[in-house]
């Protein structure tokens, strides 16, 4: 997918004098930060130069990662990627820390989100409440969750959605850069389609500007007047903090992947059907999309067990010594128990048509459950749940 034109800006807004964030545009990576320092004037614009300090001094090992990606998009090179920019998101946290130590300023700190391009993929990592969004055919979808206190109580449903949007608890941050601790950063994988655009942007610019109004103010062919629109109107709304942004276009040119289905299919399947769009967008890097032509075996009877499979699209028929049992289509699932233990297929799979599936192995779904356990251990109980339904259905 090729960018189009990539525009930053940053302005300290209505409300302050003096700016603490700071934008990253490399378009040759390409990557795209926007870091929110905090911790006022010699505090949180230090915090949020070491940020992007350390963006720069990864950029070659950044390169390289997105070269294998884009070579082969096997799960292990993603997450690789993945584990680059966590990586780099915690040496930029030890860094502002140590600096924090040096000025005697304990209270420093930055939000930061940093967004690369592969092919027709974005993956974006995230700590804080520094967003990125999608624009696709006139609106706005956020691909971030905010590590704040609102959110979390949000997400629990200790609140409603009315009650979180006037939340003082929105200002409360529960990780930034600079902690002093490991930061446990949110990396996404998003599939662009043709004519989609990105904005990275700081929570001035969330503070101030909804996303209705967001998506009303974007045009990406003309993504300079965009930007200055966006801007102008967080200042117009009284912007309670800076306001920066990074706008991203991209071509036209479509794709033949099936972008709306694969996102339909995990919103139905059990697994993933309970979590948010942000989650899925996490989950995205675990799982690896493989092609079947018509007549491949998918599986076979008798044959280790060790990945769950979703169909995107096409149609699979599902035979045990040769008797026919059942026919899978778009939007369903085989193979379960094999990310429970250990096991060999009970049943032979092939293809009946050209057919795209989805699958997470048993050692991609324990690496999520270490890296991220509490998304992990949801997964796990949706998991359980389908077990003893399998169970029951055994017994019956």
């Amino acid at each position: 997918m090729r960018i189009t034109q990539a525009v930053a800006a940053t302005h300290p807004g209505r409300q302050r004098e003096h700016n603490e964030d700071a934008v990253l545009r490399l378009v040759k990576v390409p990557v795209f930060v926007v870091a929110d320092g905090m911790g006022g004037p010699g505090g949180g614009d230090v915090a949020a130069a070491i940020a992007l300090k350390t963006v720069r001094r990864y950029v070659d090992a950044m390169i390289a990662r997105n070269e294998a990606v884009a070579s082969d998009r096997a799960t292990p090179n993603r997450l690789a990627l993945g584990n680059l920019l966590d990586e780099l998101f915690n040496a930029a946290s030890h860094e502002i820390f140590a600096e924090a130590q040096k000025l005697k300023r304990p209270g420093i700190g930055a939000t930061m989100v940093l967004a690369t391009v592969v092919r027709n993929y974005a993956y974006i990592a995230h700590i804080g409440d520094t967003r990125a969004y999608l624009y696709r055919q006139g609106r706005v979808v956020r691909l971030t969750e905010d590590h704040s206190l609102a959110e979390f109580k949000l997400r629990r449903g200790r609140i409603t959605r009315e009650e979180y949007e006037t939340s003082a608890d929105r200002q409360i941050l529960y990780q930034a850069l600079g902690a002093g601790v490991e930061v446990d950063v949110d990396l996404a994988q998003v599939r662009l389609a043709g004519g989609d655009g990105l904005l990275l942007c700081s929570d001035g610019l969330v503070r101030a500007v909804d996303e209705a109004s967001m998506a009303a103010n974007i045009d990406l062919a003309d993504i300079p007047r965009s930007m200055r629109r966006l801007v102008a109107l967080a200042n117009q709304n009284g912007a309670p903090d800076n306001v920066s942004a990074i706008l991203i276009g991209f071509d036209a040119e479509q794709s033949d992947e099936p972008i709306e289905a694969i996102t339909s299919v995990m919103r139905q399947v059990f697994l993933f059907s309970e979590l948010s769009e942000q989650e899925r967008l996490i989950i995205a890097p675990y799982l690896e999309e493989v092609v079947f032509a018509k007549g491949a075996t998918v599986t076979s009877e008798g044959d280790p067990a060790d990945t769950f499979y979703v169909v995107v699209s096409g149609r699979l028929r599902v035979t045990s010594q040769g008797t026919h049992l059942t026919d899978v289509k778009e939007g369903g699932h085989f193979g379960e128990l094999a990310l429970a233990r250990p096991s060999h297929r009970s049943a032979t799979v092939r293809a009946l048509t050209d057919a795209r599936l989805l699958g997470l192995s048993r050692a991609h779904f324990h690496e999520l459950l270490r890296h991220k356990p509490e998304l992990g251990a949801r997964l796990a109980v949706s998991l359980l749940d389908a077990v003893g339904e399998r169970l029951r259905d055994l017994s019956d």
